[in-house]
């Protein structure tokens, strides 16, 4: 700020200098040609005096982006408005968006742009981006600038944009082909790899209908008669019900565990399992059955958000409270130590444990994670690991063990 302020007296001593200097050749020398150099001089020095003292904060900037939600290689357009309050007359106006950081590139129009206003109140920037990296990105103010007829005042200042300024790009998520796993008959504790849909020819009781409900479930006869939407509740052949669990500490794999989560959540949502979702961060709510599009998309969302989470800093939910009723447990995580573990296994209450880890295949396996996987296995948790080229048969694989 003080360097743009030293730059912006600099150069309005050099204009003074140019009046200065063209008034006293005018005078010594005389004549015509003398003066007529120092009137030709005068108008654009005055102008250039004027954008000294022409308030930036007269602008105002807002931004649209058009989908403000994004997926990794999907694009979506931003529109920059920069309208100010009056109509002084400006020759060049600049407006740079500032760089996006790396989280998405520029592939249509350009983020900076030289308008020639006039008495315009408002010129409109407008570019395309295509997104590059999950996250939670939030645009920096955009700088604009203003300059007389031939460069001798340069004045810029940044400006904070109303409307948005945040645009979240969701993880990118692979071909899965999803199988709930270690499900259990109804009665009994007999396991079974594979899971059943539920039987559909026995009726045993109804409820109220749920957005998502098959509409062959529908009660119509209790619709009749009450005019109340009543969805039919089956005898379950075997129990469907799985608890994801993403483990967010800091791990050599954390964007790939992001990827297959994220490939996970969207085939169950698509096959409407009863899955629910929930991760190693208690500042994160567990997600329960992802069967829609808006679950889908706060899960995504949650996902979009994560960042690794340091051992020594991590607050891991109460697992007896968040695993409550779950049946299958899998496990997403980089490093299975028991530490991590056992609070799971202890509230799990029997119920099968499946632990998916996630490996970089550039980057060969840390001895310590053997050795946790080696342990997890002891305590009788089913280990697979793979990396991103197995995504789309891991489930299929299990399945099978």
């Amino acid at each position: 700020m003080k360097r743009k302020r030293a730059t912006l007296i600099i150069q309005t001593i050099f204009v003074l200098i140019i009046i200065g200097g063209a008034y006293s050749f005018a005078m010594f020398q005389g004549g015509m040609p003398s003066w007529t150099i120092f009137y030709f001089i005068l108008p654009f020095s005055l102008y250039a005096l004027s954008i000294v003292l022409y308030p930036l904060k007269s602008f105002t900037v807002t931004r649209t982006i058009q989908q403000p939600l994004l997926g990794i290689g999907e694009s979506t357009k931003v529109t920059i408005r920069v309208k100010r309050t009056n109509r002084f007359p400006l020759l060049y106006l600049t407006v740079k968006e500032q760089e996006c950081g790396g989280f998405a590139s520029v592939i249509q129009g350009g983020t900076s742009q030289l308008f020639i206003v006039g008495f315009r109140k408002e010129v409109v920037l407008q570019y395309e981006l295509k997104g590059k990296q999950r996250g939670e990105h939030h645009f920096p103010p955009v700088q604009i600038g203003i300059t007389d007829f031939f460069g001798w005042i340069k004045k810029q200042g940044t400006i904070d944009v109303e409307g948005e300024s945040v645009l979240l790009i969701f993880p990118e998520t692979k071909s899965v082909h999803y199988v709930p796993i270690g499900s259990y008959h109804d009665r009994g504790t007999t396991r079974s790899p594979f899971s059943l849909i539920k039987e559909t020819t026995v009726a045993t009781s109804v409820r109220d209908y749920q957005p998502g409900d098959r509409m062959s479930w529908i009660h119509w006869k209790s619709f009749a008669r009450t005019q109340n939407l009543m969805t039919k509740e089956f005898e379950n052949k075997r129990g469907e019900h799985v608890t994801l669990l993403l483990d967010a500490r800091t791990s050599l794999a954390f964007e790939e565990q992001i990827q297959f989560t994220a490939s996970i959540l969207k085939e169950a949502a698509t096959r409407k399992a009863d899955l629910t979702f929930l991760t190693t961060d208690a500042e994160n709510s567990a997600i329960g059955t992802i069967s829609g599009e808006g679950q889908l998309r706060k899960a995504l969302t949650q996902l979009a958000r994560l960042q690794p989470i340091e051992e020594t800093m991590a607050k891991p939910p109460n697992y007896t409270v968040a695993l409550q009723g779950a049946g299958a447990i899998v496990i997403i995580s980089g490093n299975p130590d028991p530490v991590f573990l056992r609070p799971v296994l202890s509230a799990s209450r029997a119920q099968p444990v499946f632990c998916f880890i996630v490996r970089n295949g550039a980057v060969p396996m840390p001895d310590f994670v053997e050795q946790n996987v080696k342990a997890a296995r002891a305590l009788g948790v089913t280990v697979q690991m793979l990396t991103d080229e197995q995504f789309e048969c891991s489930f299929q694989e299990v399945a099978k063990t």
